[in-house]
């Protein structure tokens, strides 16, 4: 008996091999990134590496979306499959076999494919690993040797997570044939659908729903709330998507089918007719496509933007090659001695200085209350959305560090930079009023930029005046409650020359000597007033930044692939499953006089309203996303909206190019399905 099972478990894949190949090669590619992935995450030699850290939780995230997507994945091809295999299934009921003998020839057909696949995945997967290391190391700019390494735990947890997945399906599959009778078993793969009504409510639903998502995505203007709303975007789209494709596609081909000028043609009638009695069927596969045609353009556009943006995203986060800050309780008499102490620390280790300047900064965060920039207090707390973020500087620090001179100001005037714009002609704030001799729109690209409500720099005369600022701040703060910092910010900036490795030298040095400086810059003499100091190197920090958006970006690659194998996989069973569901009408249609040539303009112009609609839709959502997507983008310090832009069109034109590709060969079995060819 067994013999008997998988005899006919060869004949079923031998003869269904144009369903079951397509089936074991994507589950087979799907293990072998599982195990590529984890395999990554496993290494040991990672964790030593800089930016180890970040690697490992970017494909520890990996393997989680790869699981999600393979159990969709395998469930929904397992469908076409199964829809295939009931007739089959029917005629061995009807001959006599039991519903028990069935089960136990789709447990064996089902596991032995099983093994196929996670055998040869991991088999594939273990050969290929050192090339993906190999690849994912380029993207890093890692230089170490790498060994040729199995990682048994990146077996293992492939073995458990793929073999629960065939596990479910093989009892999916029994349970299809114990609750099915043996007459809807052999009409199974047949089965027609009736003409569906027109669902208006639904249609409607389906644009209110993409409508509300566009919505959020393009009038979100603070990075914060886009990263809150993002996901209900995403959400409230896929769920429109899905009625859009479901209704709003049956209104359309109805609307087809009443403009009689359209309709009534041999390459029309046809294609719209069979296309809504299946509309049911075809607005999962198509919802399906669009969706993941969005998921794969999103995915790779952000994350190869953010790789060819490194440079970028690297002068957004560093104003020079070394930032060091320092927190001080006194202001004008220590600055001097800050600037040379500071000096000092990269002279003494192998640096040149190019470039320096200097600027002392008061940062508060609270919010504005009818002109009055307020203190957050224990009775008052809000939404980080609703806060404002002011920083006071001098004029001529101001003028230093952004190279912006301002009109001369008393004790009394400010000069407002910032956004949205303050049309006010008073600024109170600590109890003090202030003169706005003069507001400009001004945005600095930096990671508070657009997240708060409001973000002010208020230019004074002078330090006098900061000092004035902090002891009415002083008050203010414990009468909130509040434990605040009130201290001065003091930055100091430089650049320096030589070699990417010299600069690296040098940073390290200064790390590794901040303490001896720290207990400088507390001297006995309390009075001092320095508290903390904080270093940052450009060329030290470069590694870490590379290894954060390198892994992103190898991420992305990964998970683009995946998410164009099942666009794949889907545009070619539905192919497929409907070329054979439109064999016998075409046949008929050949019967009664319609032409090959007829026969074939009526396959091409199905085939060209089903590519263009997911394609289109596709598209449009990107384009939709492109605004909560660049504010999401500044929380990671990418301000280069045009270089996104640029990333997103290519991603859709070669997206377009492969997606064209996949039709006209689908279109090709098709065609000799459904032509009788």
């Amino acid at each position: 008996m067994n013999k008997l099972y998988f005899k006919l478990m060869k004949t079923n894949i031998k003869n269904g091999k144009q369903f079951y190949f397509p089936y074991i090669l994507a589950g087979m590619l799907m293990v072998i990134l599982f195990y590529s992935m984890r395999a990554i995450y496993c290494n040991e030699g990672i964790e030593h590496m800089v930016g180890g850290s970040e690697i490992k939780i970017i494909m520890n995230l990996g393997t989680y979306v790869i699981v999600i997507f393979s159990f969709i994945f395998i469930f929904y091809t397992n469908s076409f499959i199964m829809k295939r295999r009931k007739k089959d299934i029917g005629i061995y009921n009807i001959l006599g076999m039991e519903k028990r003998h069935i089960a136990k020839e789709l447990f064996v057909e089902t596991m032995t494919i099983a093994v196929i696949v996670i055998a040869g995945g991991l088999i594939t997967g273990v050969l290929f690993n050192k090339f993906f290391m190999m690849f994912l190391y380029k993207i890093l700019n890692f230089e170490t040797s790498i060994k040729f390494v199995i990682s048994w735990a990146a077996i293992r947890y492939s073995l458990i997570v793929f073999t629960i997945l065939y596990t479910v399906t093989v009892v999916y599959n029994v349970m299809q044939v114990k609750l099915s009778n043996p007459i809807e078993l052999l009409h199974g793969s047949s089965v027609g659908e009736k003409e569906p009504k027109t669902k208006v409510l639904m249609a409607i639903m389906g644009f209110i729903c993409i409508g509300v998502g566009y919505y959020i995505a393009i009038t979100t203007q603070n990075p914060v709330k886009a990263l809150m709303l993002f996901f209900v975007a995403i959400v409230l789209v896929i769920i429109g998507t899905y009625l859009l494709f479901a209704a709003g596609s049956i209104a359309i081909l109805k609307m087809l089918k009443n403009n009689k000028n359209y309709y009534y043609q041999k390459k029309h009638f046809i294609a719209v007719s069979g296309m809504i009695y299946r509309m049911k069927q075809n607005a999962t596969g198509l919802a399906n496509i669009c969706i993941l045609s969005t998921m794969v353009l999103v995915m790779v556009s952000t994350t190869v933007s953010m790789y060819i943006g490194q440079e970028d995203i690297m002068n957004t986060r560093f104003d020079a090659e070394i930032n060091i800050s320092v927190y001080s309780d006194k202001l004008a008499s220590n600055r001097e001695t800050l600037r040379q102490l500071m000096e000092k620390m990269v002279t003494e280790n192998g640096g040149n200085i190019t470039k320096k300047y200097d600027n002392i900064k008061l940062n508060y965060t609270g919010y504005m209350e009818d002109g009055e920039f307020k203190l957050l207090g224990k009775d008052k707390q809000l939404d980080y959305t609703e806060m404002a973020f002011v920083t006071f500087m001098t004029k001529d620090d101001f003028a230093s560090t952004f190279g912006i001179e301002t009109e001369a100001l008393l004790e009394d005037e400010i000069a407002l930079f910032g956004t949205p714009e303050y049309d006010a002609s008073e600024f109170k704030v600590f109890g003090n009023k202030f003169k706005v001799k003069t507001f400009e729109d001004f945005e600095y690209d930096s990671i508070t930029s657009g997240m708060v409500k409001e973000d002010y720099y208020i230019v004074v005369k002078n330090e006098d005046v900061l000092e004035m600022l902090t002891e009415t701040a002083k008050i203010i703060g414990k009468n909130t409650g509040w434990n605040y910092n009130f201290t001065y910010l003091y930055n100091f900036y430089m650049d320096i020359d030589g070699t990417s490795a010299e600069k690296k030298k040098c940073e390290q040095a200064i790390i590794d000597t901040k303490e001896k400086y720290m207990e400088m810059l507390n001297p006995e003499d309390a009075s001092a007033g320095f508290q903390k100091i904080m270093f940052e190197g450009k060329e030290n920090s470069r590694q870490s930044f590379f290894s954060l958006y390198g892994g992103l970006f190898f991420l992305g690659i990964f998970l683009g692939a995946i998410f164009l194998i099942i666009t794949v996989i889907i545009i070619f069973y539905k192919q497929i499953s409907e070329g054979y569901e439109d064999k016998d009408r075409f046949l008929i249609m050949e019967n009664v006089g319609m032409s090959k040539k007829d026969v074939k303009m009526s396959i091409r112009s199905q085939i060209r309203m089903v590519f263009v609609f997911p394609l289109a839709i596709a598209a449009i959502h990107v384009t939709a996303a492109f605004p909560m997507i660049k504010r999401l983008l500044l929380m990671l310090n990418m301000t280069n909206s045009a270089l996104y832009a640029k990333c997103v069109i290519v991603s859709v034109l070669i997206f377009a190019m492969i997606y064209v590709i996949v039709f006209m060969l689908t279109s090709r079995t098709y065609y000799k399905i459904a032509g009788n060819k």
